[in-house]
């Protein structure tokens, strides 16, 4: 009967842990993937004199569909309130393309990418989780 117990603790404790490195996998890709996008933005802002143009608006849209898809998964995962600022970075950026305020979208790309550096470094998998 002990063995029993002993198994299903096991158990409880390896789906526990399946599901944390599911959830840092998910979180992981999907910050990536942001900063993935902002470093193509910066790009093509260097390509270009300005920002009111095609290529530039496509990939703003593109990040920002791909963190609403993003932020809906995640937010299953990490509290909303911690990721936030991210769509409102993403916000401002259509923004500075209506003002063509090439500083202010530089300065919110680069925000961007510090929130997804620092959110990588403290979500995801650990024992605090499993426990």
């Amino acid at each position: 009967m002990k063995l029993f117990h002993y198994i299903n603790f096991i158990l409880i404790v390896a789906l526990l842990i399946v599901i944390c490195v599911a959830e840092d996998l998910v979180v992981s890709n999907s910050l990536k993937q942001i900063q993935s996008y902002c470093y193509e933005i910066e790009e093509i802002i260097d390509r270009n004199d300005n920002l009111k143009n095609m290529e530039t608006v496509l990939a703003v849209d593109n990040l920002e569909y791909d963190w609403t898809e993003s932020e809906g998964n995640m937010c299953y995962m990490v509290n909303h309130k911690n990721i936030q600022e991210i769509g409102q970075e993403i916000a401002k950026l259509k923004l500075y393309i209506a003002s063509d305020d090439i500083d202010a979208f530089k300065v919110s790309i680069e925000q961007i990418k510090f929130y997804c550096h620092s959110y990588l470094h403290f979500m995801g998998a650990n024992w605090h989780n499993v426990l």
